[in-house]
């Protein structure tokens, strides 16, 4: 059934099915001509995937993110970020990851991240004279920070499918985003040095202070949620409810910038990115219950550890594993899919399951950029008006990039384990 199972997946994907509808689909005629299970299990599987405590907070930080994005903070945090690098080479473009690294600690959303900033950004260094390619490459990759700096969507799917610690998990989060963004930073810096691009004037202190009372804020949000998951206040499921509720006030109240009608078309839009993100992850439960079912985990284990019990040979073997699965699934798919069989495998090597979920969470990210399904790739042609080849080109640079970040987090624990091993 399970040899069955794969192939009949992408066979069905190829036929043009949203992806939830070829996951269920392939369980559903595994099982119905190569097993002996009802197949009426498989939509109660797809409920019981849904029906989780931590997932409830999806909605919440989606809604959450649009109303940030609505509320005119994605300007705010452009510049905060100009004001604090925009005097160093490529000073712009140091701005715009900057940013990203801002907005993605509000929104947890990859392609959210690119949309805000992106359409902003995007006009502003072409404008300034920047290369469209360097550009769009540029923000299509910075927007991947989006899901890796805390509170993050994606980390609440993978503590939800392993049993890991949600709060651990954002807090494992900062150190490698920060990371990220600093290769993207100086990749910047180089870029523009040798390119000859122009820099802003060095801000005034008073400048500086201006910028930050701005977006004070859109700044306070990621404070106040780390703050009261690690003081105990709330949950992280519970967070994303006090998310919202900010974010309306903000925008309502202080900035002013969100009315009724905007409200509405904001609850519109949130509910239905939350119902396709829900649908996958319904589609993807049932996959991952037949794999686990069929003792598919298990054996798996087995075969990679009669290879290799050492730890650096098995995560260099996961990192293309899931390198080549971002290629074809979304990330909430392949998380969903490939952790519960993953991460046993790799705790029995002694890799720590938070340090594990960043570097899943890294990879999957990385196939945000690239094709059939990168995401990020879509939002970016529509931001720029480019084809899906020009902008994966742009893209191939800061993906080396990207690589490099994954392998150095992949063999430095610490930079993931350091902070919740301090708060927890």
């Amino acid at each position: 059934m399970i040899t069955a199972l794969l192939p009949i997946f992408f066979a069905v994907l190829l036929l043009g099915l949203p992806i939830f509808a070829s996951l269920a689909l392939a369980v559903f005629l595994a099982i119905e001509f190569f097993g002996t299970t009802n197949p009426v299990i498989v939509p109660m599987r797809m409920f019981t995937g849904m029906n989780n405590f931590s997932l409830m907070a999806i909605p919440f930080f989606i809604l959450a993110a649009e109303l940030m994005r609505i509320g005119g903070l994605s300007d705010r945090l452009i510049n905060l970020a100009k004001a604090l690098v925009g005097w160093v080479p490529g000073g712009l473009a140091a701005a715009t990851v900057l940013s990203c690294l801002f907005f993605g600690a509000i929104s947890g959303s990859s392609p959210a991240t690119v949309v805000a900033i992106g359409s902003i950004m995007f006009p502003a260094l072409v404008a300034a004279g920047y290369d469209k390619r360097f550009a769009i490459g540029l923000i299509a990759t910075a927007g991947t920070l989006g899901p890796i700096v805390p509170p993050s969507i994606a980390l609440i799917i993978y503590g939800s499918v392993t049993g890991t610690s949600v709060g651990r998990l954002f807090a494992a989060g900062l150190l490698p985003a920060i990371v990220i963004a600093s290769i993207l930073i100086a990749y910047c810096i180089v870029y523009s040095s040798i390119r000859g691009y122009e820099r802003s004037s060095f801000p005034t202190l008073r400048e500086i202070l201006v910028a930050f009372k701005s977006a004070a804020w859109g700044l306070g949000l990621p404070v106040i949620l780390l703050g009261g998951i690690y003081s105990g206040v709330f949950t992280p499921t519970e967070s994303a409810a006090v998310a919202c509720v900010y974010g309306l006030f903000v925008g309502m109240v202080v900035y002013r910038t969100i009315n009724l009608r905007e409200l509405a078309g904001t609850l519109r839009s949130s509910g239905l990115i939350s119902a396709t993100l829900l649908l996958i992850t319904a589609g993807a439960s049932a996959f991952s219950w037949l794999l686990a079912i069929t003792g598919t985990p298990s054996q798996l284990a087995g075969q990679v550890l009669s290879w290799t019990d050492d730890p650096f040979q098995v995560m260099a073997l996961f990192n293309v594993v899931m390198i080549v699965a971002g290629f074809f699934l979304d990330s909430a798919s392949a998380i969903i899919v490939l952790s519960p069989l993953l991460q046993p495998i790799a705790a029995q090597v002694g890799v720590d399951p938070v340090h594990f979920g960043i570097i899943t969470l890294i990879n999957f990210s990385v196939g945000m950029i690239t094709p059939p399904v990168g995401l990020n790739l879509f939002v970016a042609m529509a931001i720029s008006k480019m084809s899906l080849q020009e902008v994966f080109k742009a893209c191939l640079p800061l993906i080396g990039l990207m690589l490099i970040a994954l392998i150095f987090i992949t063999y430095v624990p610490w930079l993931s384990t350091w902070l919740p091993s301090l708060i927890y």
